[in-house]
């Protein structure tokens, strides 16, 4: 008996539906392709166990007769493409036959079409790959899919399917996907006979973004300044990108469409946080929404059997052009913020601007380190650090200034204890743009970023809103409106930010309200802690649960820091400076803050000396 045998139809198309359907979400994109394709302005998605148990889309398209209805789910049976050529103009989304041979060979099938002109429309039911039975109902234009039991006769298969929220998580995604590179369509979507988004049509992506995850990202989000390459590529990139305030710790919020098309690659990703260099903290991720046009010769969508991924003919030019695109449009954005407005000019000479005005410097916020006596030369009162800087460029000092030596236990926060009868090995000067404290110390300046310092001081200490219940109940509750799979996020890990001091419950499907906080987090600070808390919860949940609560615990705990510490901004009494150095002394890492600034930096008597070419 020979060895190697002729697989049945039926079970060679269950094999290579394996290739086309992974989860839902891979059902979810094809037939919204399919629908778009259709010409539909309104879809609906309905789904139960995340598409597990039933998957139900309905759009308003064109439609079906009963012989397209019928051909439809055969292999490679389409009416995009004839030839192998075609791919290269190809400007349609489904075009190989393959997506719904693929799902009515992997769960049960009903379709329900009409056309405009048809009086009725025709019903068809799909079960075993086989066509089981075919009528004449009354229905309205347009066409709709219900898919069961998907997987159920490839066990397989369906073991490797996550949990439910992981699996509408991923179908979320792929519908959003949809609604920002098609703003025309109004898209509703439910889950567990549940609506999770209605969605309007709207005029551009960022209204989307609105819709989808609110105005508090949205508005972070501006236009990307457009770039174009002329040759053959015909390249032309347009969207949006956040600008410098905003970051998340996962890629969630970014999306990248060429031709329209939702993609993923991985060198677009590293082209765009390129162009974010030197603007976001490590690890954090910017949001984007960004569009390629480009000649379609120059791509190939057919190298994925999912179609997730593109190539580029010239990939170098794309990408490059990508990272100058977010550089070009981070720094304009930042030029018209802090554009200064017209100096005005002297009556006599229109060529002569006047000097900005001068006020006194702040004395009480100095340590008077000059004591006058009979012999001083008085400072003119003229003199002001905040509203003239020096302009120096600063350098890290490489010798470990000795006044950062560990000292004696300290409180972390910025209580000040009764002073000790020791003086310090240093002179605090007083604040600088009411951000940086100044000292001296023997010969060399110090300047210390007072939120760097404290946030360092808070996270090594962890002080007792960290580890202890010693939360506060708050006047009116706080509300914070999010997904529900977030909200769902946030009510798995109640427990251990019960721990911290913060206890909320749930408020419905989207919200939940804050009842309890440590003092040092309210308002926006409170909002963003677990706000970001459930976006990372989202990013790494498939991590084991060890791994993951000690990566969490961290996260928490310095995000809480960051939002407890000092800000820039804040002003701070000569007591308050000198309690915070001498903190900042008795911490480990203190050089940098939690997310890698620097706390401190140090200019030495020669360095000084030669800015004022003494030397």
């Amino acid at each position: 008996m020979p060895n190697i045998q002729l697989l049945s139809p039926s079970e060679a198309r269950k094999i290579a539906a394996g290739e086309v359907i992974e989860r839902p979400a891979h059902m979810v994109k094809e037939l919204l392709e399919n629908a778009i394709d259709a010409g539909a302005t309104s879809i609906s998605l309905y789904a139960t166990q995340a598409g597990k148990t039933q998957l139900r889309i309905i759009d308003n398209g064109c439609g079906m007769d009963a012989a397209d209805a019928r051909a439809c789910f055969l292999p490679h049976a389409t009416s995009k493409i004839a030839v192998l050529e075609d791919l290269e103009t190809i400007s349609t989304y489904g075009f190989r036959g393959e997506a719904l041979a693929s799902i009515a060979a992997i769960s049960k099938v009903t379709l329900i079409t009409k056309r405009t002109t048809d009086q009725l429309g025709v019903k068809i039911t799909y079960t075993e790959d086989t066509l089981s039975s075919e009528e004449q109902v009354a229905c309205s234009t347009g066409t709709e899919f219900i898919i069961d039991d998907l997987f159920y006769n490839t066990p397989a298969r369906k073991k490797f399917l996550k949990q439910d929220e992981t699996e509408w998580n991923a179908i979320q995604q792929a519908v959003h996907a949809f609604c920002f590179s098609h703003t025309h369509i109004h898209f509703k979507i439910y889950h567990n006979h549940k609506q999770q988004l209605n969605a309007p049509s709207v005029a551009s992506a960022r209204d989307r973004a609105a819709q989808i995850w609110g105005p508090d990202v949205a508005d972070f989000f501006i236009p990307i300044k457009s770039a174009s390459i002329t040759d053959q590529l015909g390249l032309h990139i347009t969207g949006f990108v956040t600008n410098h305030q905003f970051w998340r710790y996962g890629k969630t919020h970014t999306n990248f469409f060429v031709n329209n098309r939702w993609v993923k690659n991985t060198e677009l990703n590293k082209a765009l946080f390129k162009g974010y260099l030197g603007v976001l903290p490590p690890e954090r991720f910017p949001g984007a929404l960004i569009f390629f046009t480009i000649n379609q010769a120059e791509i190939d969508v057919n190298i994925h059997p999912k179609k997730e991924e593109v190539r580029f003919s010239k990939p170098g030019i794309v990408t490059t052009a990508l990272t100058n695109a977010v550089k070009e449009t981070l720094n304009n954005a930042v030029t018209e913020h802090f554009q200064a407005p017209s100096v005005p000019r002297c009556p006599e000479d229109s060529t002569t601007s006047f000097m900005p005005e001068m006020k006194p410097f702040p004395i009480q916020q100095i340590n008077n380190p000059w004591p006058m006596n009979e012999h001083s030369i008085a400072m003119p009162d003229v003199f002001d650090l905040e509203q003239h800087p020096a302009s120096l460029p600063i350098q890290k000092h490489t010798a470990v200034p000795q006044i950062f030596q560990p000292q004696e236990d300290s409180p972390t926060q910025l209580e000040v204890t009764p002073a000790a009868t020791e003086s310090p090995p240093y002179r605090v000067l007083g604040q600088l743009m009411n951000t940086y404290i100044l000292c001296s110390h023997h010969d060399e300046l110090v300047m210390i970023d007072q939120h760097a310092a404290h946030e360092r001081v808070l996270y090594e200490r962890r002080t007792s809103f960290f580890d202890e219940a010693h939360g506060s109940l708050l006047l009116f509750p706080e509300v914070i409106t999010l997904t529900a799979s977030l909200i769902q996020h946030l009510l798995t890990w109640q427990e251990f930010f019960g721990k911290q001091g913060i206890l909320f419950d749930a408020l419905g499907t989207n919200e939940i309200a804050i009842r309890s906080a440590p003092p040092q987090l309210r308002g926006p600070s409170l909002t963003t802690v677990l706000t970001d808390a459930a976006y990372f919860i989202e990013e790494h949940g498939s991590l084991d649960r060890a791994a993951f609560t000690s990566k969490f615990n961290e996260h928490v705990h310095s995000h809480m820091a960051c939002k407890a510490a000092v800000k820039a901004g804040d002003t701070l009494s000569l007591p308050a400076m000198e309690q915070l150095i001498k903190d900042l002394m008795d911490v480990d890492n203190r050089f940098i803050c939690v997310h890698g600034r620097p706390t401190l930096w140090s200019l030495n008597k020669q360095e000084i000396e030669k800015k004022f070419r003494r030397i």
